[in-house]
């Protein structure tokens, strides 16, 4: 029986690796708050009991260590009869290494421990999801901005994330079969216990790590588990078997800090959700987001000049262009239109264009993140979503989100989807 046949009344079920605290407990709050049931496991079972209770009745702990990995294996069959069943498992459990040791200086014994827990606990449970969950049954894996450049002095951490990206790209094709789906969040720097005693310790400057932030602030442990929440919804399907990266755009820095202009307010305003575009697939976006936002679809980019200050744009003119030099002349002329209403309001800006014309894609999600790094000290955000297949289905809904406050720490990527396959 898929998630989608069930009863209404029946709450979703999510099992959440390291639960107890930081990101992980984050992500219990938010499922918790949209009714779904949490079963918190962590190597800390009272810390996880505590927090069971604080989230209400319904709610329960089982303490793991995913360092042991016959405990690894069996946990989602554990979780599952616990709670008679289970739709989502976030495999957020994750450790680093802190000693400021190089890599041939950390014991065997700590560094296999690291690689347990961060890929081969992962990997385990991947795999037992598959044989526990149903169809519509959702893996969300938490990677790291580390998986994408090394970080000196943290051991295997860096590569174990790295792994994380291909092992849910491998999981999900396996997963498609079964109706499930495979995907993951990568968080950048985020204010959680590690990072304050990293801090706390003078192992890590707050300040100097925020100035290499194009946002201008090191993430909150809700930033992710917003993420986290859309990849588990039925929105979050386009993105089966891809990492969204939410890191204030840290990836596009080169973790360099940025020459800052004076930073304006993060609070987008009131105006209304621009749709740029006058073909079908325009105008198919503004239908799905009409019944939840204000929206106005426009023709031009020049058409931005009348009426009130967008609180986002989405310009679908990149999905049907297949000339390079058009596509960066009209992102071009459409930069001096909103250079030219400028006000001082913080907005969204997405770009949507099609995989199917590979060298338009790469322009356009390039240029894009050059704005976004220019931008981002306004609050601005820019992102491309690169579109694959003719099928449209799901693409408003995930524009929609981008586009929107629970997005508000990704900016400069450029993220692949495509319309999620029925269950």
């Amino acid at each position: 029986m898929s998630q989608n046949s069930k009863a209404d009344n029946l709450p979703r079920k999510a099992l959440v690796t390291g639960g107890a605290t930081g990101i992980g407990w984050a992500i219990c709050q938010r499922f918790a708050a949209s009714g779904i049931v949490c079963v918190i496991a962590d190597i800390n079972e009272k810390a996880a009991q505590e927090r069971a209770q604080t989230l209400g009745p319904g709610h329960v702990a089982i303490g793991v260590d995913l360092s042991d990995l016959a405990q690894a294996a069996g946990l989602v069959a554990r979780a599952a009869q616990v709670v008679g069943g289970l739709d989502i498992v976030v495999n957020n459990a994750g450790i680093t290494d802190t000693s400021g040791r190089r890599v041939g200086e950390i014991p065997i014994a700590d560094f296999e421990r690291l690689v347990a827990v961060n890929l081969s606990s992962v990997d385990a449970i991947c795999k037992a999801s598959q044989e526990v969950l149903q169809a519509g049954g959702v893996v969300v894996n938490l990677a790291s901005g580390a998986a994408y450049r090394p970080l000196a002095l943290r051991g295997a951490y860096s590569a174990t994330k790295a792994a994380i990206l291909t092992l849910t790209k491998n999981y999900n094709t396996s997963a498609a079969k079964l109706g499930q789906r495979v995907c993951a969040v990568a968080p950048g720097y985020v204010r959680t216990e590690l990072v304050e005693s990293l801090i706390a310790n003078g192992r890590l400057d707050a300040e100097a790590a925020a100035a290499t932030v194009p946002l201008g602030r090191l993430g909150d442990p809700d930033d992710i588990a917003r993420a986290v929440a859309f990849l588990a919804s039925s929105e979050g399907g386009p993105l089966a078997g891809e990492c969204l990266s939410v890191d204030g755009g840290t990836i596009i820095s080169g973790g360099r800090p940025l020459a800052s202009d004076a930073r304006q307010s993060e609070q987008p305003g009131d105006g209304p959700i621009v749709i740029i575009g006058g073909g079908p697939s325009a105008r198919a976006i503004s239908q799905t987001l009409a019944p939840h936002h204000a929206v106005k679809q426009i023709e031009t980019h020049v058409e931005l000049a009348d009426g009130p200050t967008p609180s986002a744009i989405i310009d679908m003119t990149p999905l049907s262009c297949r000339d390079v030099p058009g596509a960066l002349s009209h992102l071009h002329a459409l930069a001096q239109e909103i250079e030219n209403l400028e006000t001082g309001q913080p907005f969204s800006l997405l770009l949507v264009t099609a995989e199917r014309d590979a060298p338009t894609a790469a322009a356009v999600g390039m240029l894009s993140q050059v704005m976004a790094l220019e931008w981002a000290p306004r609050g601005h955000r820019v992102n491309t979503v690169v579109w694959s297949g003719e099928n449209l289905d799901g693409l408003g809904r995930l524009a929609g989100w981008i586009s929107s406050e629970q997005a508000g720490y990704v900016t400069g990527q450029v993220i692949t989807a495509k319309a999620p396959q029925p269950n």
